[in-house]
C-alpha cells in the first residue's frame, strides 16, 4: 500500500527492487529469522536446513547470488572461466551447502509433508500452494526471452503482464511461507504446553496438527 501511494507509475511498484519485491524479501527474511530463533531456542539443530533454504530464497530475491562474484554463483561460467579462485571457492561452498540442505529436506521432511497432505493439514497445503506459485513465477520470469528461441513473439503488454504477475506470485508465496512458519511455531508451543491433548486428538482420528517445518 505504501508503494501504491508513493509511486508515480505502476511500473515503479513492480520494478526490480520495488516495493513488491522488497516486501517479498522482508517476509522471507522474517520467516528465516523466526526459524533460526526457534531452532536455537529449542536446540533443535537438526532443522538447520529449513532456515538455510528460506534464507537463501530471501537473499536470492536481493540478487546476492550475483552481487559478490564476477558471475553468479549458480552460473557454470564462474567455475569454468577466469574468475578469481576465491570467488570459485566461495561459490562452490554456497552451492554445496544448498544442495546438502535440499537433500536433507527431501530425506527428513518430505515423507512427513506427504502424510500431512493426505491428512488434510492446512499448513501442508499452504506449502504446496507456495511451491506452485513459485513454479509459475519462475515460468513467467522473462517469458518473452524464453519464447523467442521457439519463434514465438509476444506483445509488450503480455511480456509486461507476465513480469508483474511473477512479482505478485512471489509476494504471495512469501506471505504463505511466513504463515506456514507462524503456524508451525504456534503448534510447537501448543504441543509443548498440552502434550497430552495432542495425543488424544490423534487417537480420536482428528486431523493431525503436523507440519513439515515443525518436523
Amino acid at each position: 500500500m505504501t508503494g501504491m501511494v508513493t509511486a508515480d507509475t505502476v511500473t515503479e511498484i513492480f520494478a526490480e527492487s520495488g516495493p513488491i519485491e522488497q516486501t517479498s524479501v522482508l517476509f522471507l527474511l522474517l520467516s528465516a529469522l523466526a526459524l533460526v530463533i526457534d531452532i536455537l531456542w529449542r536446540r533443535d539443530l537438526g532443522r538447520w536446513h529449513l532456515a538455510v533454504l528460506v534464507l537463501a530464497a530471501g537473499l536470492r530475491e536481493l540478487d546476492w547470488d550475483k552481487a559478490f562474484t564476477d558471475s553468479g554463483i549458480l552460473q557454470l561460467r564462474l567455475y569454468s572461466g577466469n574468475a578469481p579462485l576465491l570467488h570459485k571457492i566461495i561459490g562452490a561452498v554456497v552451492v554445496i551447502l544448498l544442495v546438502w540442505a535440499g537433500l536433507r529436506l527431501l530425506r527428513r521432511s518430505l515423507p512427513d509433508w506427504l502424510r500431512a497432505l493426505r491428512g488434510g493439514d492446512v499448513s501442508a497445503w499452504l506449502l504446496l500452494a507456495t511451491l506452485g506459485l513459485y513454479g509459475m513465477a519462475k515460468t513467467l520470469d522473462g517469458l518473452g526471452r524464453k519464447l523467442a528461441p521457439l519463434g514465438i513473439e509476444i506483445s509488450d503488454w503480455a511480456n509486461r503482464t507476465a513480469g508483474r504477475s511473477e512479482e505478485a506470485m512471489e509476494l504471495l508465496g512469501a506471505i504463505l511461507i511466513l504463515q506456514v512458519v507462524g503456524l508451525s511455531l504456534i503448534r510447537r508451543v501448543a504441543d509443548h504446553r498440552c502434550p497430552g491433548g495432542g495425543r488424544a486428538e490423534n487417537k480420536s482420528g482428528s486431523i493431525q496438527s503436523q507440519n513439515v517445518l515443525a518436523e
